[in-house]
């Protein structure tokens, strides 16, 4: 049976987890409090650098995909090849 987690657990996780939405959203303004407040509950600072690894590794797992036919015909303006 799964134990129930402790109040520690849970703002370990909640901390961590906010750390990680900021990041992904771009909320820089964010960082320096939230990181802040995830050490003032105990995570560590590798804890806090894997979340942040993870979300940085989210934001650029499909940044290089290939365009297809469809989306360049769609994204591309014919003014852009007049001369």
């Amino acid at each position: 049976m799964k134990q129930p987690k402790t109040s520690e657990e849970t703002d370990k996780i909640n901390a961590l987890r906010a750390l990680k939405n900021a990041i992904i959203q771009g909320a820089t303004w964010r960082y320096e409090q939230l990181v802040a407040m995830a050490v003032k509950v105990g995570v560590t600072d590798k804890e806090i650098d894997d979340v942040a690894h993870q979300a940085l590794a989210a934001l650029l797992e499909g940044a290089e995909q290939p365009l297809t036919v469809r989306e360049l015909s769609s994204s591309w303006y014919t003014t852009q090849f007049r001369h």
